[in-house]
């Protein structure tokens, strides 16, 4: 590879042609790419500037040389930088036949933008393949109308040079000049080089490769170059086409985000920024069949769409399902429900058992924000919902959903009574919800309606004489809480009225949920909490969950620490512990919930230890660093002795302990813990472990490692190295 820098005018006046290949991602480049560029351009016009501006690399592979035609070059690097080039090109040939330059628009055209002795696409100079082709050519040719942000660069550009020569044309030419003259490029051909490997390393400048252009590069790289086209149009563009923005462009992100689930369907966490190394890992290690990989990717995408309730399923009970999952933004369950819809084509479950798991999915994210249950670390959880699969995924996934949990009928319903909806988010979800839950043959239109507050947000003297003395503190505690809204298309009718003027309005309303409040005589915090009541049960009827508190059995085998209700505690607390530290600390180790009573971390230093210890026999929940053989211990014994400066890194005074007559002992932290059965009391737990472990990790670590690897390791006794 011998790089060289050549001008713009260099590179598109030569008997080449450029071709941007299939596997290249869309014309991505928007407004912040053309005002950069087109602000360079007026810059460098200045007097006191000489310089040229550097554009860029343009990364070329050569094609297969052919009697009687252009040398081809591969565009590898650099699409997005030499497409806008030539169609702020296109741009000045058009203004300059606008303007009455017809000398400066035939030598652009003839020289700059086609090869005028050659037809077919052999005629243009840059030919971008597939999807912005068409767009493309209709630029260069003046017929056909672009689409897209071609269309818009082309747009932008026109509007520019518009403005710029309404009082100068003769401006025109001298961006003409400035174009071809001063733009420059670091251009490098490759020889018997590995086209997608290069190509993946390289995008120096503009829009960043996000997961889907390098997996579709990937994919691309492994379909013979005479088959790409092919490939493109009957595998690979229909499955780009489910991703398209209503304007046609590629929604990138979204595709990513399938990219990503599909991967996790498999019950494995990635990360964001892990997509496309996790992708490339998972089929670069096998002599994969990128037509099978994309028919595959297809049925995926096919169940995908059904997923995010873009197209209907077969079944009704499946589409009713996946319609009020979707409307609680539950895009972290869509790995699992890929996977269900595997596990449904495979005959494993039917349409029924697949329409209860999205409704356990459905009452278990609902009932959990009433009850004030974050959400954080959703995105991992659901992934790992049927690890423990042994063959029934629907009691799998509702015995995994319990151990994380699930708030029962009772805690919810309560929950829901006081919970002030409109506050939260979900107002018009759960009341349309309730309202369409009423069955009607002829449902009323909900499109118009909005949320109405029956006792209105603004207190006036009839109000306050309805409800009493306590007028204040009643509007305070009920207002916002579900017995108090409904839906409504008056509400500017209804507005703060007293209630037996909107008790009026409420009885001709076509809504059922409002057509029943005509039936209160009067309305006070009585009859909120009464309406609360009563929409609480047939919320906890459509969100379901457990019926009764689910408790685990306690032993009655006094302090063993391995009786069956104390394991199915411990694996409950690690699998919140878990959860949490994915959320709030993702650089920390993920580990496997186990119903032991401690959990080892990888350590990373010789002969030392690392532990989480949840005890409900001592009551106590903490951190362990162990020390062992006498390479460790002996700086075990040396921190013991001066122990300050370790107490100082994380804030907490560290215990010690040896284990009697061996050299193996521990330096630990304990929560101060009161009651650790009462699982409210573990979000504060969780909080405090991650903050001292984390302080662990980065600050003592490293000094331990650092004492460990200082001193010479002893010949081995044979024993086990535990780390």
């Amino acid at each position: 590879m011998i790089p060289s820098i050549q001008t713009l005018g260099h590179i598109l006046y030569s008997p080449s042609q450029y071709v941007i290949p299939v596997f290249q991602r869309n014309y991505r480049w928007e407004t912040p790419q053309w005002q950069k560029l087109w602000d360079s351009l007026i810059e460098i016009q200045s007097p006191d500037k000489r310089g040229n501006h550097f554009m860029g690399f343009l990364v070329f592979v050569p094609g297969v040389a052919q009697p009687g035609q252009h040398t081809t070059f591969h565009l590898i690097d650099g699409q997005q930088r030499l497409t806008t080039s030539s169609i702020l090109l296109v741009a000045v040939r058009n203004v300059a036949r606008q303007i009455g330059q017809a000398d400066l628009a035939d030598e652009i055209h003839q020289y700059y933008l086609v090869h005028p002795l050659k037809k077919g696409e052999q005629h243009y100079r840059l030919l971008p393949k597939e999807r912005d082709h068409d767009s493309y050519l209709s630029l260069v040719t003046g017929s056909g109308q672009p689409t897209g942000r071609i269309a818009d660069a082309i747009a932008y550009f026109e509007e520019r040079l518009s403005l710029l020569t309404a009082d100068s044309p003769e401006r025109l030419r001298q961006i003409f000049q400035t174009l071809c003259q001063r733009l420059e490029f670091m251009c490098a051909t490759l020889e018997a080089e590995n086209a997608y490997n290069i190509f993946k390393s390289l995008n120096s400048t503009g829009v960043p490769l996000g997961p889907s252009d390098l997996i579709r590069n990937f994919v691309f790289m492994h379909v013979p170059p005479d088959d790409q086209d092919e490939f493109d149009r009957e595998l690979w563009g229909p499955l780009e086409d489910k991703f398209a923005r209503e304007d046609g462009t590629l929604d990138e992100e979204q595709f990513s985000k399938f990219f990503r689930d599909f991967l996790m369907s498999s019950g494995r966490y990635v990360a964001p920024k892990n997509t496309f190394q996790n992708f490339e890992s998972r089929y670069e290690a096998t002599s994969f069949s990128p037509q099978e990989l994309a028919r595959g990717l297809t049925t995926a995408v096919r169940d995908y769409t059904i997923i995010s309730g873009r197209e209907p399923d077969q079944n009704i009970a499946v589409t009713k399902a996946l319609a009020g999952l979707n409307v609680l933004e539950s895009s972290t369950t869509y790995p699992l429900l890929l996977a269900l819809f595997g596990k449904r084509k495979s005959e494993v479950i039917n349409s029924d058992q697949m329409a209860q798991a999205i409704e356990m999915l459905r009452g278990f994210i609902l009932r959990r924000f009433v009850c004030g249950e974050s959400s954080r670390g959703y995105g991992q959880m659901f992934v790992r919902a049927l690890g423990n699969d042994e063959g029934d995924p629907i009691e799998t996934i509702k015995t995994y959903l319990l151990d994380r949990g699930w708030p029962d009928d009772h805690k919810f319903e309560t929950e829901f009574v006081k919970f002030p909806l409109y506050q939260r988010g979900y107002t018009r979800e759960v009341l349309e919800t309730l309202e369409r839950a009423r069955g009607h043959k002829e449902p009323a239109d909900l499109n118009a309606a909005q949320v109405e507050h029956v006792l209105p947000q603004t207190l006036n003297d009839s109000w306050v004489e309805t409800l009493g003395s306590d007028a204040e503190l009643i509007h305070a505690d009920w207002l916002h809480c579900p017995g108090n809204l409904t839906l409504s298309a008056y509400n500017q009718e209804l507005w703060n009225h007293p209630f037996s003027t909107k008790r009026k309005r409420y009885e001709q309303s076509n809504i059922v949920l409002t057509r029943e409040l005509s039936n209160y005589g009067s309305w006070t915090d009585t009859e909120i909490r009464d309406r609360g009541q009563l929409l609480a049960k047939e919320a906890s009827k459509i969100w379901i969950g457990p019926k009764e508190e689910v408790v685990r059995p306690e032993s009655d085998a006094g302090d063993d620490e391995e009786a069956p209700g104390r394991r199915e505690l411990r694996l409950r607390f690690w699998n919140g512990l878990n959860d949490f530290m994915v959320a709030e600390h993702p650089d920390l180790p993920n580990f496997e919930a186990r119903p032991n009573w401690t959990i080892r971390l990888p350590s990373g230093i010789r002969y030392v230890g690392i532990e989480l210890r949840f005890s409900l026999r001592h009551w106590h929940a903490g951190i362990d660093i162990w020390f062992w053989r006498d390479t460790s211990f002996a700086i075990w014994e040396r921190i013991r002795t001066s122990p300050n400066s370790y107490n100082e890194l994380i804030n907490t005074e560290w215990g010690f302990e040896q284990v009697e007559g061996r050299s193996r002992a521990r330096m630990f932290v304990n929560y101060p813990a009161t009651d650790l059965r009462n699982e409210s009391s573990w979000p504060e737990v969780y909080k405090w472990i991650g903050e001292k472990l984390s302080l662990v990790y980065e600050k003592i670590a490293p000094i331990l490692r650092t004492e460990v690897n200082s001193i010479e390791v002893p010949p081995t006794d044979g024993a086990t190295d535990r780390n």
